[in-house]
C-alpha cells in the first residue's frame, strides 16, 4: 500500500513531467512529507478504503509537522467478487495543497490502483 500511496501523492500536483526531472515535487505536498507524515497518511488511506462509507471524509493530521489531509472513497462497486472504489485524496504540507482521484480495487487482500 505504501508504494501505491507514495506514487499517488507524488502525482497529485503534477502538470507536465519530463524524464528525470523531479522538480515538480517542489510544488507538491509530498515534497515536505516526513516519515511520520507518510505513516499516518498510509494508515488513514487503508482505513478509508477498508471501512469508510461512500462520500465520507477520513481525515489525518500530524501535529508535529502540521501536515494534513483526507481520503474520501466514493463510487464503490462489486463485480465478480472484486470490490473497487474511487477515492479522492487531498494533502497539505507547508501550505502546499494537492488533490487527485484514483480508482482502487481489492485484489488478493490488498488495494491496488486500477484503470
Amino acid at each position: 500500500m505504501r508504494k501505491i500511496l507514495c506514487g499517488i501523492l507524488m502525482m497529485m500536483t503534477m502538470g507536465s513531467v519530463y524524464a528525470f526531472n523531479l522538480s515538480f515535487l517542489e510544488y507538491s505536498p509530498v515534497y515536505y512529507f516526513t516519515k511520520s507524515d507518510w505513516a499516518i497518511s498510509e494508515k488513514t488511506a487503508t482505513r478509508a478504503l477498508d471501512t469508510a462509507r461512500d462520500n465520507t471524509k477520513v481525515t489525518w493530521n500530524n501535529p508535529e509537522t502540521k501536515a494534513r489531509g483526507y481520503f474520501m472513497p466514493f463510487g464503490t462497486t462489486t463485480q465478480n467478487g472484486t470490490t473497487c472504489r474511487q477515492m479522492k485524496i487531498v494533502s497539505e504540507a507547508h501550505q502546499v495543497t494537492g488533490q487527485s482521484v484514483y480508482r482502487f480495487c481489492r485484489m488478493n487482500g490488498d488495494w491496488k490502483i486500477s484503470s
